[in-house]
């Protein structure tokens, strides 16, 4: 992608219709001034500009606009475009430019931008290294319009990431200055705090804390015209009100996500965990079949994420035989989606639904590699209970001596921590 100042778009023209400075200046302009223009050296005024665009047969309008209206202009067609299949390579490119041009701003905004496009795409190896290039840009132009677009952009991503409460930490520094946010910032993108913010809460299972901010959800619902995101709302608000009758939440929910099953499927991932925590488990088993079913294998390593959320839930809350229906699609997935942490996680899963169904020796297999690679990740919070697991599996194959070591293991970890 090649961004030219007005004075490298002249000689571009120039070249290109190959004429010389003296035959582009006429009588009317001095070679030595139009060397000076095409050198970015001094602007040229409105009349030499429209001179010289009569005479190369171009807009005199797209000669006048500099390097950051070119810039700027090209970065919001790119976020009209961020899924087309060279994003990722035009907005690397502008975010070239910008910094070779010293155009600060314009490269925190396409790195805001490369960064919301892995969020969508949920590619987090590729996002754990773009939130530090985002830093490094950031702490160079810290003001309260970057610093709402920084947090806010943390915040989802840190969200993607299933961190929480991490998130919760720039949500609420961005909650305690909502009424001072400068002016540029529209009232949906301020609205959009609060909303992540009740999102955060709900996935801690923190529904009253949740419930403190329907009332700004209520607002954004009146604002947005984004009717996926009026569908997100819709289910945020029902699951913050365990009072609501779900099932009548996921027909509202179905009205709004009409057009957009993927996000509808996610959904009802999310209804089927709060009617399974809720106990009406038909329900919750319903929702997760249709999930499964609109979602499907196609889109479902995309979501993996969401997906091993609903997986942990079922096999914590002990609906085992329920799981076992989905695991093999879970552990495919999470291959596809060449996540290592997912991988592990699947695997995991995978390993204690064979141990509760008899098969151990599979069983075994399973959770000694998802062990191996959470050693590898340096997860030792984590790891007690892996060799807990294991021990059990040992002890129900009467490996006695090999249940011994993984529970001392276990209990060694657990004095540590």
């Amino acid at each position: 992608m090649e961004i030219l100042s007005t004075g490298e778009k002249i000689r571009r023209a120039r070249v290109q219709k190959g004429m010389t400075l003296k035959a582009l200046c006429g009588s009317e302009i001095s070679v030595s001034k139009m060397s000076t223009i095409e050198n970015d050296k001094v602007q040229a005024e409105e009349w030499i500009l429209e001179l010289v665009a009569k005479r190369l047969g171009i807009e005199k309008e797209s000669l006048k606009k500099d390097l950051v209206e070119e810039v700027t202009e090209e970065l919001h067609r790119l976020a009209q475009n961020m899924f087309t299949k060279n994003y990722e390579r035009d907005i690397r490119s502008l975010i070239k430019v910008s910094e070779e041009n010293h155009l600060i701003y314009q490269a925190f905004i396409g790195r805001i931008q490369l960064v919301e496009h892995f969020i969508e795409k949920n590619k987090q190896e590729e996002l754990n290294i773009e939130v530090s290039q985002l830093y490094k840009t950031y702490i160079n132009i810290v003001n309260q319009e970057t610093q709402y677009l920084y947090c806010i952009t943390m915040a989802k991503y840190l969200d993607v990431m299933s961190e929480y409460d991490n998130a919760l930490v720039f949500l609420n520094f961005l909650m305690s200055h909502y009424y001072t946010l400068p002016d540029q910032i529209t009232k949906e993108q301020r609205l959009l705090i609060p909303y992540y913010t009740v999102k955060c809460h709900l996935y801690l299972e923190e529904f009253e804390e949740a419930k403190k901010y329907l009332h700004y959800l209520e607002e954004l619902l009146t604002v947005t015209e984004d009717e996926s995101l009026k569908g997100q709302i819709m289910l945020y608000m029902c699951m913050a009100n365990a009072k609501d009758d779900l099932k009548e939440c996921s027909l509202k929910i179905k009205d709004f996500m009409a057009d957009y099953p993927v996000l509808h499927a996610k959904a009802k991932y999310m209804l089927s965990i709060r009617l399974l925590n809720r106990g009406e488990i038909d329900a919750s088993y319903q929702e997760m079949e249709e999930a499964v079913r609109m979602l499907g294998p196609e889109n479902m390593a995309e979501n993996i994420e969401l997906v091993l959320h609903a997986m942990d839930t079922f096999v914590t809350k002990g609906h085992i035989k329920e799981a076992s229906k989905y695991i093999d699609l879970v552990v495919n997935a999470a291959i596809e989606n060449q996540n290592a942490q997912c991988v592990e996680k699947a695997y995991y899963f995978k390993g204690l639904l064979l141990a509760e169904n008899g098969n151990f020796n599979m069983a075994e297999t399973y959770l000694s590699v998802s062990l191996d690679m959470l050693l590898k990740r340096g997860k030792t919070q984590e790891l007690a209970k892996r060799y807990h697991n294991l021990a059990e599996v040992y002890y129900k194959m009467d490996k006695k001596e090999e249940a011994i070591r993984y529970f001392a293991l276990s209990i060694q970890i657990e004095g540590h921590i």
